[in-house]
């Protein structure tokens, strides 16, 4: 009896062990700094301030704006500051702060000391057009390193000598290893010379702006009072397709520089010139002007978009023989 007693105070004394050394790497206390400018803060907060190398961190990015203030979250990298970019995604709706944007970030730092993490820009533009930014202080967090305490070489048993084998266990072993080695070679073989060839499905650049005028419309923006972000996107993703379509910098080209551009354009046929530049000055209004539409425009907008995209593709066999569009046709006359 008093063995088996002896056996469970054991037990229980090193579950408390494991329990407070779990605690100990977790017990850390989170970080959080903050900017604010215009009415919007950025927030930047981490789980932990002190982590193990190798362990997992997370980054909470939030910005609170003002109603009709769009944002631009920064464009993360493979590595940020001294620790590599594991993965990210969009912040969860809050009801609570429905105009709250954000991005939860998973960072892994991989060499101890004292690490930092760069500061965040967020990119504000308000409903006149005006354009500034944010940027959150650095955060610092310490990583510790996993080995406790300083390398002991001591603690390491040398190399032992060389085992003897006998001869018939080589034998076996050699007769596996080229039995192993002619089944992987037979296998390689029907692979490398029968594989089916599997084509590469490329998307196109009016594939990709009809998805995302798609993926546009499910967020329905104009019913939820965000008519300025709605047109930033929805132009954005024209402006994409023009670039990849006809080689044309639209993003980095002023409405009036890009329509400028067009007009010399070969490819681009005088339809869909003036079709363009009835849809980018529109955006314009919106974006520059302080004009909102109500969400029934908004849809207007958006099926342009579409027939502009769609009679500007490259033609098939298929989208010969199919009838113009209304939109087309309403456009020309």
């Amino acid at each position: 009896m008093k063995i088996i007693h002896a056996t469970i105070a054991l037990v229980l004394f090193s579950a408390l062990v494991m329990c407070q050394q779990n605690d100990d790497g977790n017990t850390s206390k989170p970080l959080s700094v903050e900017a604010t400018q215009g009415g919007a803060t950025l927030r930047v907060s981490a789980t932990h301030s002190q982590i193990l190398v190798g362990e997992t961190l997370q980054i909470v990015v939030a910005v609170d704006r003002p109603a009709n203030t769009s944002v631009t979250m920064p464009q993360l990298q493979k590595n940020l500051g001294d620790f590599q970019v594991n993965s990210h995604s969009a912040l969860a709706k809050d009801p609570a702060f429905p105009d709250r944007m954000g991005e939860q970030i998973t960072l892994v730092p991989f060499e101890k000391g004292e690490r930092i993490v760069p500061g965040f820009e967020v990119k504000l533009q308000d409903e006149s057009g005006k354009q500034s930014s944010l940027t959150s202080p650095p955060l610092t967090i310490s990583v510790q390193s996993r080995l406790d305490g300083p390398f002991d070489p001591t603690k390491f048993r040398d190399i032992k000598g060389v085992v003897g084998m006998p001869l018939e266990t080589q034998w076996a072993w050699i007769i596996g290893l080229c039995v192993l080695v002619a089944v992987f070679g037979i296998g390689a073989y029907r692979w490398w010379f029968h594989a089916p060839v599997v084509p590469v499905n490329i998307e196109q650049p009016h594939e990709r702006a009809l998805r995302e005028f798609n993926e546009l419309a499910l967020r329905e923006l104009p019913h939820k009072g965000l008519i300025l972000d709605f047109y930033v996107l929805l132009s954005d993703t024209v402006r994409r397709y023009v670039e990849g379509r006809f080689g044309i910098s639209a993003p980095e080209q002023t409405t009036k520089e890009f329509l400028a551009a067009a007009r010399h354009h070969p490819q681009i046929i005088e339809d869909h010139q003036r079709l363009l530049a009835s849809f980018l000055r529109a955006a314009d209004m919106v974006k520059y002007a302080a004009q909102r539409p109500g969400p029934t425009e908004c849809e207007h907008g958006l099926d342009a978009a579409r027939g502009f995209v769609r009679e500007s593709a490259p033609t098939t066999n298929q989208q010969a023989h199919e009838p113009q569009s209304s939109f087309t046709q309403e456009a020309r006359s």
